[in-house]
């Protein structure tokens, strides 16, 4: 069996954070649960993948802080790259011939990578907060944002690309640009759908099993 990681985030403290399960060998992808919820979402209301994914990255804004405007800015960049990605003519092309012409390619947006707001990423024998963290299958991709550089920060970074995450800086122009954005994300999540075998939803009913009040 693979091994499995729990990985907690959300929040500063394991106390108050939310909890995913990975397991190595297996990218973590929006379509992967459990999504704690504030409240289920209305399905019929949310009947298109344009207003899932909507209400999926307001559910990720919540877990920043209203006022965070580096972790807002990226994830509202993020999902639009997921967008444009899909959005380019060779892409569809791809897409339609993997799914048999059943599917559009915005059906494929939630086998992007999914993002963990405030992850609290293990680092040796400490625990070392990240901006976002991404688990590839085979490790972390660990997001720093724009914001004021102190040098223990410094020091944490060093720290955490030292037990094998790929830390990645962003500056205010990355995140204004999807492309810019996306040549800075990992090579391999430029075709983050490969390995996804069908188009899945993030709102089964097995991943809407966990509903936590904030």
């Amino acid at each position: 069996m693979a091994e499995a990681i729990t990985v907690f985030y959300g929040a500063a403290t394991r106390d108050d954070a939310q909890a995913v399960s990975v397991r190595r060998g297996a990218l973590l992808r929006l379509s992967d649960g459990h999504y704690s919820f504030a409240e289920p979402p209305d399905l019929i209301r949310l009947a298109t993948t344009a207003a899932r994914l909507d209400f999926l990255r307001e559910h990720l804004r919540s877990l920043c802080g209203l006022w965070a405007k580096s972790p807002l800015a990226f994830l509202d960049a993020y999902f639009a790259w997921i967008g444009a990605t899909l959005a380019a003519a060779p892409v569809q092309a791809v897409l339609t011939e993997m799914g048999h012409g059943l599917f559009v390619s915005e059906d494929w947006s939630f086998a992007a990578p999914r993002p963990l707001p405030s992850a609290l990423l293990p680092a040796g024998d400490a625990t070392i907060r990240a901006d976002f963290a991404f688990w590839t299958g085979t490790g972390f991709v660990a997001i720093e944002l724009p914001g004021e550089r102190r040098a223990r920060r410094r020091s944490e970074l060093m720290q955490l690309a030292a037990a094998g995450a790929t830390v990645i800086e962003l500056t205010p122009a990355d995140l204004a640009d999807t492309a810019v954005l996306g040549v800075k994300l990992p090579a391999e999540f430029a075709e983050f759908w490969r390995g996804a075998p069908l188009p899945r939803s993030p709102f089964g009913a097995h991943n809407l099993t966990i509903v936590a009040a904030r």
